[in-house]
């Protein structure tokens, strides 16, 4: 038996050889193989492990993160009250914790306040100087538009129909003084620094003096806004009335401004 064996690996050699030759190429493939499986499985679980772990946010990557989202609009807020782009970006960095800005969903409401409030402690870093650029109607109602997104309770429509009926968005003398509602102080026109200002002062006016008092239909807005004495008491101007609600089917289809960008483009 043994020598039929040997006879056979003699008659057989090359060919044992062979089979040999593959079950150690394939062995070596298989283990490279399971090498590289397992280097796999160790970065995958690295990855995991690292993205598991939760980084810590610090308030100066917050504030750096909420300048690159939002230098814009505070660019377009410097400039609409008139005070130094850098030093309002500066006065914000100092106070950021005070207006609690960095978790806000409506920082356009914080700024503002922020600025009115600086109005009345701080006048002298503003520039009271009137600037008009002569503002196109589109671009007032736009104004109107954002503001109105801001304060939440404005109806757009109403506001945009009663400076139509009181300005046109046209009136050379109401413009130049950067007023397109008719707001009055001691019987002047108001004259405000900006078109941008002005119209604020004039959605925070509807807002906080109608709005918010539940003054919210044309007919109530009317008996303060546009008020005449009948015989039974003070009552809206009929003829205002209808043509502000006439007026207001002029903006049905206004387009929404959905960023500030959006606006300082139409400027």
């Amino acid at each position: 038996m043994v020598n039929i064996m040997k006879d056979y690996v003699l008659r057989n050699k090359k060919g044992l050889l062979l089979v040999v030759l593959g079950l150690l190429v394939t062995g070596i493939i298989e283990f490279s193989n399971y090498v590289q499986t397992k280097k796999i499985y160790k970065n995958i679980s690295y990855d995991i492990l690292e993205s598991s772990e939760m980084k810590v946010v610090t308030d100066e990557e917050k504030l750096i993160n909420f300048f690159n989202l939002n230098q814009a609009k505070i660019n377009f807020y410097a400039d609409a009250f008139r005070i130094d782009r850098e030093v309002l970006s500066n006065l914000i960095k100092e106070n950021y914790l005070a207006l609690d800005i960095l978790n806000t969903e409506n920082s356009d409401k914080v700024l503002i306040d922020y600025l009115f409030t600086l109005e009345t402690e701080q006048k002298n870093l503003f520039n009271y100087n009137v600037v008009n650029n002569e503002p196109t109607k589109d671009y007032m109602v736009s104004l109107i538009k954002y503001y109105s997104n801001i304060y939440s309770d404005i109806d757009f429509k109403i506001a945009s129909a009663i400076a139509e009926i009181e300005s046109g968005y046209s009136s050379k003398y109401m413009l130049k003084c950067n007023n397109i509602f008719g707001g009055l102080a001691s019987g002047k026109l108001i004259k405000y620094r900006t078109i941008e200002y002005g119209i604020l002062k004039y959605i925070k006016l509807l807002n906080d003096g109608y709005f918010a008092k539940g003054l919210s239909t044309v007919e109530k807005i009317g008996r303060k806004y546009n008020p005449m004495m009948t015989a039974n008491g003070k009552t809206a101007n009929p003829y205002w009335v209808k043509n502000v609600s006439n007026a207001m089917n002029h903006y049905d289809n206004v387009t929404e401004i959905n960023n500030i960008e959006e606006l300082m483009a139409l400027q």
